[in-house]
């Protein structure tokens, strides 16, 4: 990193500047497709049809994942994250003439969610991988920490933000001002300065494998760990936070949507304390490897306890709400208190210049369960109903944080000192890098 920090940028300015970008592009996003929602659904009356448009992006966000995390390894990174806001921004332009003109064009509406979908598969892993090289590794865990708190806000502030404006100046409009958000994210780019490259990253070979990214994590043993814990995570969590509760508050408060809104409200106030200061305590107190498995332990036991909650609540009382709400927030905070020190994990302990692909390829891995855990417990409900569902999905969460305590591989790594996690996947498994890269690796060198 050649830029000094100070008192007032502590991260450096180009840090602040990129992330700032993505919170206003993640904003944008988030309002553009509550809008789009709104229009669609006013149009066609039929929520299948946005259904398949959600698909359509999700599984366009999972395959580019997948088949471009190299690029991030290979190209300008900041270049990279521009073209992508450059896609959204078509996309989103598109969108919005079609509502404004009352054009329901069902055939271009999916072309605009395909193109967004691949935007954000491409850019999400590289808004992460481009932080190591703008701090330094002294700063890596606590710029990770901030990022993981703005993250947090977005996703807190973001649907109240969104559904306000449709409330206020309508689905059309809001749909421009995503543009117009877009728009200033593509601004804050242009003022970040270049950065100096690492020496391994200014080596690496122009054009690796697209599937080189997949093949390092196979040899990699806690990769594999924490892909195997996050995809049963993920196969339990997603489908319960994003079908099966909002079902259950419909099914039994469709006159009370708020009893759904303070829960999910709890949920996120604990992640925003799981990713701040509580999870830094708890990692110089207990240490970082007792600390992430101990996070997942809290999500899984805030969501049985939220599914314990529901079998009781068809009748509202206030001290079941509660205590569901309390569910919420410890599973919150216990899953930011993992993601924060497994992404510091990654970000630190991979070679630069492998770093995008293997953030890419493993949420390729783990988020192909989201959508697979939609389907499983579509499969559920159908043979065990709404409730036993609830408790089935928990339980599965509860497992997968349960078996990450068994998991020596992932413990290995999280356990070392803070200086030691850096380039510990190079002296650990450098043959996960050398079959597919023969150069040497420089490690210390940020």
């Amino acid at each position: 990193m050649n830029e000094t920090s100070t008192s007032k940028f502590p991260f450096g300015r180009n840090f602040y500047f990129i992330q700032f970008s993505a919170i206003f592009n993640s904003i944008a996003s988030r309002c553009t497709y509550l809008a789009l929602a709104w229009w669609v659904l006013s149009i066609t009356h039929d929520a299948t049809a946005f259904a398949v448009f959600v698909a359509v992006g999700s599984a366009a966000d999972i395959l580019a994942r997948g088949l471009f995390g190299s690029l991030g390894d290979t190209y300008d990174k900041q270049k990279l994250i521009s073209i992508c806001y450059l896609m959204s921004l078509i996309s989103s332009v598109v969108i919005a003439l079609l509502a404004t003109s009352d054009l329901y064009w069902s055939g271009l509406l999916i072309l605009c969610q395909v193109i967004a979908g691949l935007a954000v598969g491409i850019r999400e892993p590289l808004q992460n991988s481009i932080i190591p090289f703008q701090v330094t590794k002294a700063l890596l865990s606590k710029a990770i920490q901030w990022r993981s708190a703005a993250i947090t806000i977005v996703t807190f502030c973001s649907p109240i933000i969104g559904t306000g404006l449709i409330s206020i100046i309508s689905a059309q409009n809001t749909l421009w001002l995503g543009v117009g958000l877009i728009i200033v994210s593509i601004v804050l780019l242009a003022f970040i300065k270049p950065t100096n490259l690492p020496q391994d990253f200014e080596h690496a070979p122009k054009r690796p494998k697209w599937y080189s990214g997949f093949s390092a994590i196979l040899r990699l043993p806690p990769e594999i760990s924490l892909i195997k814990i996050t995809f049963f995570m993920n196969l339990g969590l997603y489908p319960f936070l994003g079908v099966i509760l909002p079902a259950f508050f419909y099914q039994n408060y469709s006159k009370s949507p708020w009893l759904f809104g303070i829960a999910d409200t709890f949920f996120a106030i604990g992640m925003f304390i799981g990713a701040t200061k509580i999870g830094a305590m708890a990692n110089a107190h207990f240490g970082r490897a007792t600390t992430t498995y101990s996070g997942y332990l809290a999500l899984g036991l805030g969501i049985f306890i939220t599914a314990l909650m529901c079998q009781v609540l068809s009748i509202f009382h206030l001290a079941y709400f509660l205590l569901l709400c309390f569910g919420m927030g410890l599973a919150g905070c216990g899953l930011m208190v993992a993601v924060t020190n497994t992404s510091f994990m990654r970000s630190a302990a991979s070679p630069n210049h492998f770093l995008n692909r293997i953030s890419a390829s493993a949420t390729f891995g783990t988020g192909i369960a989201s959508p697979l855990g939609v389907v499983v417990a579509g499969i559920f409900m159908s043979y065990l109903g709404l409730y036993t569902t609830m408790i089935v999905l928990s339980l599965i969460i509860v497992s997968a944080s349960v078996l990450s305590f068994f998991s020596s591989n992932l413990r290995q790594v999280l356990a070392l000192p803070e200086d030691e996690i850096h380039g510990a996947y190079s002296r650990f498994y450098p043959k996960a890098f050398d079959k597919n890269e023969q150069i040497v690796l420089n490690e210390d060198v940020v």
